[in-house]
């Protein structure tokens, strides 16, 4: 399994956004690109360089990208943030779907320096919300017709993870193989 993530740039914008426009990701998703262009996802990019309450990855298996990792309202005060993610093919979200979770918390916990994550998954995306159960990820909330998309009010569950519990879990991966999965490990 050769899983990496890799700092977005310029040159992902045309692959993110064709995934980002997909229905099948954008179904999940809590916005639509309004007027979806090229230039609006590099000048997106761009925009992130300069950012430290936010990062972005291309998720790539052997190289080739297959998703989108990102970190989000990082908040160095009070130690939290929140993650989302989307694996594009269908062969690889069965490959990877289960082992992303250990990279991404690993990735909060011993490099971002944070305490807890937070994230708030709409209840249209089942097989996330089994994933998020099967981590032993804390229900702590569900906001009842939240978000309004596709003519319909969707509700929102959300999530915590707190980095005692993480510690507490059993460790399938060495941190020595997650850190050097990622590009920016301990430059970040």
């Amino acid at each position: 399994m050769a899983l990496n993530f890799k700092r977005i740039d310029v040159n992902d914008a045309e692959l993110l956004l064709k995934w980002r426009t997909s229905p099948e990701i954008t179904q999940h998703m809590f916005t639509d690109l309004q007027e979806p262009s090229l230039k609006k996802q590099q000048a997106w990019i761009k925009s992130l360089q300069d950012r430290r309450d936010y990062r972005g990855y291309m998720i790539q298996d052997d190289g080739i990208s297959i998703g989108f990792l990102c970190f989000s309202d990082i908040d160095y005060l009070n130690q939290r943030c929140s993650t989302g993610s989307y694996i594009y093919e269908r062969q690889a979200r069965l490959k990877y779907g289960v082992t992303m979770h250990t990279y991404i918390c690993n990735y909060v916990f011993h490099q971002l320096k944070m305490n807890k994550i937070v994230n708030h998954v709409l209840n249209a995306n089942e097989k996330v919300v089994k994933l998020q159960t099967l981590h032993k990820t804390r229900l702590v909330g569900y906001l009842k017709q939240h978000i309004f998309k596709n003519d319909q009010f969707l509700d929102v569950y959300i999530f915590e993870q707190l980095k005692e519990d993480w510690l507490s879990q059993k460790q399938h991966y060495s941190l020595e193989k997650i850190s050097a999965a990622f590009n920016d490990w301990d430059f970040a």
